[in-house]
Order: C-alpha cells, then structure tokens, then sequence
C-alpha cells in the first residue's frame, strides 16, 4: 500500500535519507517541513495521506503538530518517529490520537511496517514504548478504578475483550452482539471514561491492575 506522505523533522541530512528510503519504497514525499510553523502552513494547503513527525524540535516538534491539526478537525493519520520519547508524551500522543510511535534506532522494515499498518486503521506503537507508557501509568495512577466503576457489567465485559486484543467483530461474536450494537457500547465507555482511543483503554485498564503483563500494540 503506497501512500503521500509528509515528513516534519528538523535534521536536513535525516530528512534526505528518509524521502530517499520511503522513495525507494513505492511512497510518494509530498512535502518535507523543518518546524512546527512550516508543517501547520503546509498542511493548511496540502493534503498528505500520512504524516511523520519527530517529537523533539526547537519550537515544539510532533505533540504540537498534533494537537493543532486534531484541534482544527483533521484525521489526517499522524506517526512519530523519535529517538527517545518520554512515558507522559506518550500517553500526551495517545489522548490526541497519534496512530503509530517508531524508534529511529529501529530496524527500517518497522517503519514500513507501521506505515502499512496505519494506512489499513490499525494502532502501531512500538513495544518498548508501550511498555514505559504501562510502567508510568500504573506508577502514578490517578482515579482509574472510579471511573471504571462507573461501566455496566456489558461495558466492562467489552472492555475486558478490547484489553486482551479482540476487535469489534471478535467481540461481537464472543458476546452475541452485532458489531453495530459493540461500537455504540464502546462509544459509551470512551464518554464515560472521558477518552477517545483503545489504546488509552487498554492503559487505563492495565494502571490499576499491576499483575496484567505490559503489551505492544500491533
């Protein structure tokens, strides 16, 4: 699956590898951007299928890339790729809807991976992101096991299955429901719980329950 592709990063010579690389693969750069300001301009009058954005810049990198264009309405798939990232950004990126978090020490192919994993809706954020994101939720956790408390028996059931990796479908087939009727109950626990990603459900769930084993999302 091809797709145009922008990348916002503020390392000229990493910039060239990774349209020469993504290139060589079938994908189509459409625009390179070096910071914040240029990215949110461009983006105002380009369209990219994908974004890729580092999340260590001068002026803010990716977390304020994307805040601004989930501000503005846009469901633009969005990448970080980054050196480090720390456990809150993670958690930041996810509230916001980042789709896929890659190391840049990571082997290539996970990059295409993730890339072809997000173009086709799903979730990739690297394990060992995941992980430390897992560890500094359940380190620090806040009001979890309340709102929680406040799911019906169906919604809990439900959210036990998205913990342990089900899909709609699974789900619906497990529970006897229609994938209709499995998305209007996770619509009402993403409200009560006040988020709006699995991911972050699965986080919420793992953080008041220390003997479930840290996952990758794939």
């Amino acid at each position: 699956m091809t797709a145009q592709i922008a990348i916002v990063d503020d390392h000229p010579i990493f910039l060239d590898g990774m349209v020469q690389f993504l290139s060589s693969h079938g994908h189509d750069v459409v625009f390179c951007a070096r910071s914040v300001e240029e990215a949110i301009s461009r983006l105002q009058a380009e369209q990219p299928d994908l974004l890729i954005l580092d999340v260590s810049m001068k002026d803010g990198g990716g977390l304020a890339i994307l805040s601004a264009i989930r501000s503005s309405g846009s469901t633009v798939p969005v990448i970080f790729m980054t050196v480090h990232i720390r456990p809150d950004q993670t958690l930041e990126a996810i509230k916001l809807g980042v789709d896929g978090v890659v190391l840049k020490d990571s082997d290539p192919n996970e990059l295409l991976t993730c890339i072809g994993q997000v173009l086709s809706g799903n979730k990739s954020i690297a394990p060992f992101v995941m992980e430390q994101a897992l560890v500094h939720s359940i380190s620090a956790p806040a009001n979890d096991s309340n709102a929680l408390s406040t799911l019906t028996d169906r919604e809990m059931e439900i959210a036990g299955l998205i913990r342990a990796g089900l899909r709609n479908r699974e789900i619906a087939g497990r529970c006897g429901l229609t994938e209709g009727t499995v998305k209007v109950h996770l619509h009402s626990i993403f409200q009560k719980l006040g988020i709006k990603s699995r991911s972050e459900l699965i986080i919420m769930m793992l953080s008041i329950d220390n003997d479930v084993p840290a996952v990758g999302m794939h």
